[in-house]
């Protein structure tokens, strides 16, 4: 299918009050390598487990029903389809059973991305808020061709902007649109975000929120670069107990994981506003690096001792290798 079939040509209504984006303008905000949604198209989003859900899909739910995926034999009861029997078993056996086929479901995703403060900072190899973005788009874009159901949450201390629930590959429009506009907008947001953003020190916060968790059971992927001082156990705990498979993909650049700092700086917290000043030579780098990595090993560890899947992106590598080695390779996603 080529692109402009794919996303059409019109233009839909901004977010935020601004102005719309074309098509193509989303499109070449959204994936400066096109080509890479050809390679989407062959993948999908691995569930874990059977799903269950309200609309018809591709994936094999817990309940049974008239898919093409044999599940098991029962005996005939009175009042069966008979056109169920297996025909085979009963001139073997003389018994009549029935052929039961599981049922096959869409799988609710649901997309947090984070678009504190901090997700605006990176330079030299890119910022992790686009980065964030057109990762999100990526996923959206595998889940709505494998007719799967998709909803997008922006939140900061509270849940800023959302995607309603879509479904199906013809709502991949409105998908680009939304991530596109989202993408467009956000340097110019980073200049004008609420006072109240300097007291985001807790990611749980958007969470608490009734409206924030998913109503069905899914896979709720988290795409944060993590710098809170509380709540990630909390976040994930809320989201296992809404019935998701939860992946939180840790997002930080090339300049936060090897500084090329040196001499008397003042470093400003961007989540804060609050400011430091710091003599840093080769013992000032490498407790930091070392602190970087702790950090990394105790989010690990986090996800690990409840059931979650921890994903570490630094956002210079390019997305289609991400996608291709990262999530691949952390069997996220099915090839």
């Amino acid at each position: 299918m080529s692109k402009s079939k794919l996303y059409g040509s019109s233009s839909h209504s901004g977010i935020s009050g601004q102005a719309s984006l074309t098509a193509q303008e989303v499109l070449e905000h959204l994936f400066p390598n096109q080509s890479l949604l050809s390679e989407l198209d062959r993948m999908s989003i691995r569930s874990g487990n059977r799903v269950k859900g309200m609309l018809a899909g591709k994936r094999r739910s817990s309940s049974l029903g008239g898919s093409q995926e044999f599940a098991d034999y029962r005996p005939y009861s009175p009042g069966d389809d008979v056109r169920r029997i297996d025909w085979n078993v009963y001139g073997r056996t003389g018994k009549a059973y029935m052929r039961q086929y599981w049922d096959e479901q869409e799988l609710q995703v649901s997309l947090y991305v984070d678009v504190s403060r901090s997700m605006h900072f990176g330079e030299r190899n890119g910022k992790k808020l686009p980065y964030a973005l057109r990762l999100a788009a990526c996923l959206g874009y595998m889940a709505l061709g494998g007719d799967d159901r998709v909803s997008i949450k922006l939140f900061r201390e509270r849940i800023v902007n959302e995607l309603q629930p879509l479904h199906g590959r013809a709502a991949v429009p409105k998908l680009f649109q939304f991530l596109g506009e989202a993408l467009s907008l956000s340097d110019s947001e980073q200049k004008t975000e609420q006072a109240s953003d300097a007291d985001f020190t807790n990611i749980s916060m958007p969470f608490n929120s009734g409206t924030a968790l998913p109503r069905r059971p899914g896979s709720a992927w988290v795409l944060t670069d993590a710098m809170f001082d509380s709540g990630v156990e909390e976040t994930i705990v809320s989201l296992l107990a809404a019935g998701q498979k939860v992946v939180l993909v840790h997002l930080l650049s090339q300049e936060e994981i090897d500084p090329e700092l040196s001499g008397e700086l003042k470093l400003v917290d961007s989540e804060l506003g609050t400011d430091k000043d710091v003599a840093i030579g080769h013992k000032v780098l490498k407790d930091y690096k070392a602190a970087v990595t702790e950090f990394q090993l105790k989010l690990k560890r986090i996800c690990a001792e409840r059931g979650a899947v921890y994903v570490f992106v630094n956002t210079s590598t390019p997305l289609e290798e991400t996608i291709r080695h990262t999530l691949l390779s952390s069997q996220l996603l099915n090839n």
